[in-house]
């Protein structure tokens, strides 16, 4: 969609076929919010932001400053992990996901892994509002725990052990931040800064996911541009870990990888 459909079907809170199919002139008060939307995106501001919404998997989620906006290569990580635990065929399966931001993966996960819970984590109040917003919004708030924890502390220190571990964590180099585009630099830094190389959070999660697994566990993360070959190589060098596979995102990509744990 349009920039102007988006900020007409947020306005008007209809889909964009309803744009076309029942047209109307908008009222003063709709066309000064439309003239006010227009302005603030040409100044930068990302278009969900400004609708206050995205969807990501079919799904509905709330979006606003102080959190990452789900993208659609990060819907071919939910679908990397969906397929692989459908395929293991366990029971009450528990995911840890990791940097939960928005709650996009928890939420779809959840929906998608009916029998399945969810312990979605971050270390930013302000994102977990909108995870915990959104799991109630799409109908999972029974089944996602959504915890303030620093991912540091709570992958060294919890008892709990899981069939799965998930994340999307920041993976833009810190040299790289200030030439990223306007919209992108709207969005939290703390969700976007991967370190020095990009890869500051993948060297710890690859080492402490062994100790909240279960044998036989999965780990899924997304990655960068570029960053493909790193991250193979430290899986292969941490190890004890099996089955690692590097997936493609919808443009061909090398996206993400995945990995079981051997115990």
């Amino acid at each position: 969609m349009t920039d102007d459909e988006l900020f007409l079907t947020a306005i008007l809170d209809c889909s964009r076929s309803d744009l076309y199919l029942h047209p109307r002139s908008l009222t003063e008060a709709e066309q000064a919010r439309l003239d006010l939307l227009r302005l603030r995106r040409k100044a930068g501001e990302p278009v969900q932001y400004l609708t206050g919404f995205t969807e990501f998997y079919g799904y509905r989620f709330d979006v606003g400053p102080g959190v990452l906006i789900p993208r659609p290569e990060t819907e071919v990580l939910a679908d990397e992990l969906i397929r692989m635990l459908k395929a293991s065929s366990r029971q009450d399966v528990r995911i840890l996901d990791v940097g939960t931001g928005s709650g996009c993966l928890a939420v779809t996960l959840a929906r998608e892994l009916p029998e399945s819970r969810v312990t979605a984590i971050d270390v930013s109040r302000e994102a977990l509002a909108y995870a915990r917003r959104n799991s109630i919004l799409n109908g999972t708030s029974d089944r996602v725990a959504c915890m303030e924890r620093d991912m540091f502390w709570f992958l060294d220190e919890t008892p709990e052990r899981f069939d799965a571990v998930v994340s999307n964590p920041p993976y833009i180099p810190a040299s790289a931040l200030e030439s990223l585009p306007a919209d992108v630099r709207h969005e939290p830094e703390l969700a976007l800064d991967g370190g020095p190389d990009g890869l500051h959070f993948y060297r710890f999660l690859v080492s402490a996911a062994r100790r909240v697994l279960v044998p036989g566990g999965v780990l899924a993360v997304e990655f960068g541009d570029g960053q493909a070959k790193e991250l193979q190589n430290l899986f292969a060098i941490t190890g004890p870990w099996d089955k690692i596979n590097i997936y493609h995102d919808n443009a061909g990509k090398p996206r993400g990888i995945t990995a079981r744990i051997i115990l």
